[in-house]
Parts: structure tokens; sequence; C-alpha cells
């Protein structure tokens, strides 16, 4: 009998031995009891790295949303899933705005979400993806990230520069462990300008 656990900040698999002595009834029970005291364990470790349990979802044998009591007695799977991405994502935006040199407003207000290409807005309901980008789309985002004037100093003067690089770096150093987080350049479309980029592939 096996139960599987996706955690936060670590996926972990756990495979449960039950007494073969034990009624299929009893065997299911056994394991749905130790599946809910990990994902108490999950639950606790999410609130103290992003301050809230975010929302999940079970999977017993493939079912989603079936009790964990109606695991298969044996080479039965329970899996909770936490929904772990919009946290990431939640924290590359809050942190480019934080961090972001402000004017007019329009470079902060300008950092764009992307799920496989296609923008979304970050507070609606993250779509399904293999892969979500963020970049900022004004046309000076590439100067404030590395740009530098004739006399050889920083673009941008207001805060520190490689805005997107060190921001990436640290989700990876906080994050690593649910997606792989890359800083890159991507244009909005094949052959046009490229912008500093934060891309984030779900592990």
């Amino acid at each position: 009998m096996a139960i599987r656990t996706r955690m936060d900040p670590i996926g972990q698999s756990v495979a449960v031995i039950v007494n073969d002595t034990l009624s299929p009834q009893a065997q299911s029970a056994a394991v749905a009891a130790f599946a809910r005291t990990r994902l108490l364990e999950a639950a606790s470790a999410n609130r103290r790295a992003l301050g809230r349990v975010p929302p999940y979802k079970t999977i017993v044998d493939g079912r989603p949303g079936a009790a964990p009591e109606a695991v298969r007695p044996k080479g039965g799977v329970i899996v909770f899933e936490f929904e772990l991405i919009t946290d990431v994502l939640r924290w590359v935006l809050e942190t480019l705005v934080a961090r972001s040199p402000v004017v007019s407003g329009r470079y902060r207000d300008s950092h764009t979400s992307f799920a496989d290409g296609r923008p979304f807005a970050l507070g609606t309901v993250v779509p399904q993806a293999a892969e979500y980008s963020v970049l900022n789309t004004v046309p000076y985002a590439r100067k404030i990230e590395i740009g530098k004037t004739k006399s050889g100093r920083a673009f941008v003067i207001q805060v520190p520069n490689k805005i997107y690089e060190r921001t990436a770096r640290e989700a990876r150093a906080r994050f690593g462990n649910i997606a792989k987080i890359t800083f890159t350049y991507r244009g909005l479309a094949a052959g046009q300008m490229t912008y500093p980029t934060i891309v984030v592939v779900p592990n």
C-alpha cells in the first residue's frame, strides 16, 4: 500500500506498509489516517513558507475529489496536490513592483504575466500551463535592466538595476523545489524587441 503527498517546500512521495492481517477496510482506513497526518504537516509547512495554506485537491487512485478512506487496500495511491504556482507568481510580481523605479508609474504597472505565451491577470484563476513567464512590456525595460549612460553609470539610479535578474535569482532560491525559475530576454513576437523575462516552469 502506498500513498503519495505533494508538499511545499519539498515534493515528497511516501510508501506506507500496512499490516496484512487487517481487513481491507481497516487497511484503507489506516492509510487514510496516515495520509491526513501528512496533509496537516504539508499545510503547516506551506503556512510557514507562504503565510497561508494554499488550495489543494485530493486524488485517490486517480479519482479527483474521492475521500482518502476510499483508497484501494493494496497498491492504492493518495495524492494531495497543493496549488503553489499562484504563490510563486504572486511573489515574483509583488517583488518586481516593489523594486520598480517610479516616475510616471508606467514601468511599475507594466509587469505582465503569461501562461504558455498568453497574457492573464494575476488575481483571476491562473490557467493551467506548462510554462509561465513575467515580463515588462515598456520599450525601455531592457534599458532599466542593464542600460548605462554615456558616463558608464547605470541608467537608473533611483533603485538598483537588474531588477528582473535579481528577482529571478531570489525566486529560484525561495521556490526552487516548486518550479524551475530562470531569467532571460524574450520578445512578444518573433523578430521583435526583447524584454527582461522571468520564466517559471512548474516541477
